[in-house]
């Protein structure tokens, strides 16, 4: 890296350079304040004859740079060229100095190359408004609210009001320093994505999917970034938007690592697993474009299916933002090729959401995400077969007790006691479909309605047997299901609090049968609830799937007790580490730096080849350690080491062995098959990792 102090327009001045903004880079967003108060400072420094610090100008040299031209791709810095470049066209276009020289020192090359005539490619969001103000074109055929054409009016502005002359103003600006930082780096773009970060670890903090779009947009020339950016990013974009990126990103990757993975460390985990797996970016970028449309289908309710779509607003209403990872998995696989099986998976998970919520077998999601996220590793590793029959059964047979599939007795007993409203439009709707087929009504446009009203009027205190009676009732059946009822936006919500005997006649007339049948009630007092709540309950066992009967163990009897950060020893398999953040691996005294639980099992495999490499080997070639059931790669059961890569599912190569180990496992099932291989060497004691929340 090369580092000198000069001026912004020597920086910028010259005849041989153009600077390239990346494709990946933040459009231009400077306000009228930093405006302003740049304007302010060049002010002062004419005042006070001095200069002004701008900052650091840091960029690397593109491989497009040649004999004629050189290419500067900026790192850090656009945001500032951009804004002195159009102060420049503002004195150039108020002054009509034609001897300041502006546009050929500063801002066109004397080239009929397009690609290298203005001195500072442009963000193609912001290229044509920008082009335009270099080129003293009419302003009225761009995007007037563009920052670009904002800003240089505004400086215009400023000019005009200015107690000084644009020529001292333009020559002031060459007393604006800056550091002209080279990075200096030949084919090492990684350099180069480490110089990004820590320049944006302070100032304005950019969101997880603003350094992934670095990260996987870095390329030598401009052109290979173009051409990333069209082709991929744009259409991710174009499909989510750019606030749901970050959050896409994050169910993406565990598909990938099968752990939840924090929000302040999506990035971190992101770069750190296609880093370890040499993921070509392309490769990532066309995976990530394939699940996007999925994603963009459940976040808009989209899906050109209308029965999956269906299923996905049910879903969306039972908060199932964890299982998008399942999601992804289940629609990549089974949506172009069974369509018919994948309808019916959707609709169980939809049934074990339904009771998963209503019976809420644990207090926090981290257990069903566990759970979850273990379903999806088997699918991916071919452990278990994708049919709805499997996935069933794996639901059915969950890892602990909070997240369990509820039978019935649990869920008829919540569904009589008290249930939330939205959980409760949900499973009345569905209800309504299995019975009815066809309802044109949207979920969205559906309300529950309180047969007995939430508001107690004086009418129904007395029709109830009075305040101390209908307290007693109130507490004991007001959210129970018995006491909802669908309706549609045409029910008059001012009909809800009316007596019965002129409620019931409004109900009548509502489209959904389980919700108009209520109006053969002649009376709605606490034995009408009693028989209702009944009627529906028993329905609602009868069509809203349950679980088989279990027929594993739970894995852990203290799955539900709190995670403490610690050392572990790697010989403990039993306490639940998913969603936890591995710290680093400790053997004899000495700590390894692994912070991935992919990394685990390569890391303890190399030093475990370097104490007995004959030990391993022999593991690797009598495949003594492999998946319980998978036969899907192998002859046997697929190995977890292998001298073959093809037989893994993420193969990932020791560093001092010909050996490749499985690197598509959650962090439990690592744990797992790590004892297995210390217990060959009698170690398992010896090896602790440390771990946090």
């Amino acid at each position: 890296m090369r580092a000198i102090g000069t001026s912004v327009l020597s920086l910028v001045g010259g005849l041989d350079k153009v600077f390239i903004i990346p494709p990946f880079q933040r459009n231009y967003d400077w306000s009228y304040e930093q405006c302003d108060e740049l304007f302010d400072d060049i002010v002062k420094a004419y005042k006070t004859n001095t200069t002004h610090y701008l900052g650091n100008i840091v960029y690397y040299m593109g491989k497009n740079s040649g004999a004629s031209f050189n290419e500067l791709i900026l790192v850090d810095g656009q945001q500032r060229i951009t804004t002195i470049l159009l102060l420049l066209c503002a004195i150039r276009d108020y002054s009509k100095q034609e001897d300041l020289k502006i546009n050929s020192r500063y801002l066109i090359n004397d080239t009929d190359i397009e690609k290298f005539r203005i001195k500072l490619k442009q963000t193609s969001y912001d290229y044509d408004c920008f082009a335009a103000v270099i080129d003293g074109r009419n302003l009225q055929k761009v995007d007037q609210q563009s920052n670009v054409i904002k800003n240089y009016k505004r400086f215009i502005e400023l000019i005009k009001n200015s107690e000084i002359e644009p020529k001292d103003i333009y020559d002031t600006i060459q007393k604006l320093e800056v550091v002209d930082v080279n990075l200096e780096i030949s084919d090492d773009l990684g350099k180069v994505q480490t110089v990004f970060e820590k320049i944006n670890s302070t100032g304005k903090k950019l969101q997880p999917s603003d350094l992934i779009r670095n990260y996987l947009l870095l390329a030598s020339t401009s052109v290979e970034q173009e051409k990333l950016y069209n082709n991929y990013w744009t259409k991710l974009e174009q499909q989510l938007g750019n606030d749901n990126i970050s959050k896409f990103a994050k169910y993406y990757l565990i598909t990938k690592l099968y752990e939840d993975v924090q929000n302040d460390n999506i990035y971190k985990s992101f770069k750190g697993y296609f880093d370890a797996n040499n993921s070509p970016h392309v490769d990532i970028l066309n995976d990530m474009l394939k699940y996007s449309e999925f994603y963009s289908w459940f976040i808009n309710e989209s899906c050109p299916d209308e029965k999956l779509n269906i299923t996905i607003e049910i879903l969306n209403l039972l908060k199932t933002d964890d299982l998008y990872p399942l999601y992804y998995i289940l629609f990549e696989k089974l949506y172009s090729n069974n369509i018919d099986e994948l309808r019916k998976i959707m609709d169980l998970i939809s049934d074990f959401m339904l009771r998963y919520r209503i019976v809420s077998p644990s207090g926090g999601g981290g257990a069903l995400r566990s759970s979850i996220y273990g379903l999806v590793e088997k699918i991916v590793g071919e452990i278990i077969t994708l049919d709805y029959d499997s996935i069933l059964f794996e639901l059915s047979n969950s890892p602990t007790p909070a997240s369990r599939f509820p039978s019935n007795d649990e869920f008829k007993a919540q569904l009589k006691n008290s249930v939330n409203i939205a959980y409760a439009r949900a499973l009345l709707y569905k209800m309504e479909l299995i019975e009815k087929s066809n309802i044109p009504v949207k979920l969205s446009k559906i309300t529950i309605e309180h047969l007995m009203p939430q508001t107690r009027t004086k009418w129904w205190i007395e029709y109830l047997g009075g305040e101390e009676e209908t307290e007693r009732i109130y507490n004991t059946y007001l959210n129970c299901i018995g006491n909802l009822a669908p309706i549609s936006g045409s029910y008059n919500s001012k009909n809800s609090n009316k007596p019965w005997n002129e409620k019931v006649e409004n109900l009548k007339n509502v489209q959904f049968v389980i919700t108009s049948s209520t109006a053969l009630n002649e009376t709605w007092k606490e034995q009408d609830i009693i028989n209702r709540n009944e009627d529906i309950s028993e329905r609602a066992c009868r069509e809203i799937t349950g679980p088989l009967k279990r027929e594993r163990e739970y894995e852990s009897r203290e799955a539900t007790t709190e995670f403490e950060t610690g050392v572990y020893s790697l010989s403990d398999i039993v306490t639940p580490m998913s969603g936890t953040t591995l710290e680093n691996l400790i053997y004899e005294g000495k700590e390894y730096n692994v912070t991935k639980w992919f990394e685990l099992l390569p890391m303890v495999c190399e030093i475990l080849y370097d104490i007995d490499s004959n030990i391993l080997n022999t593991a690797t070639i009598d495949n003594t350690i492999h998946k319980a059931t998978s036969k899907q790669r192998y002859n046997e059961k697929d190995p977890i080491l292998s001298s073959a890569p093809n037989y893994l599912v993420t193969p990932i190569k020791l560093k001092n062995a010909n050996i490749y180990v499985e690197g598509c496992l959650s962090s439990d099932r690592t744990r797992y098959y790590l004892k297995q291989i210390l217990d060959l060497y009698g170690l398992a004691d010896r090896f602790k990792i440390c771990v946090r929340n």
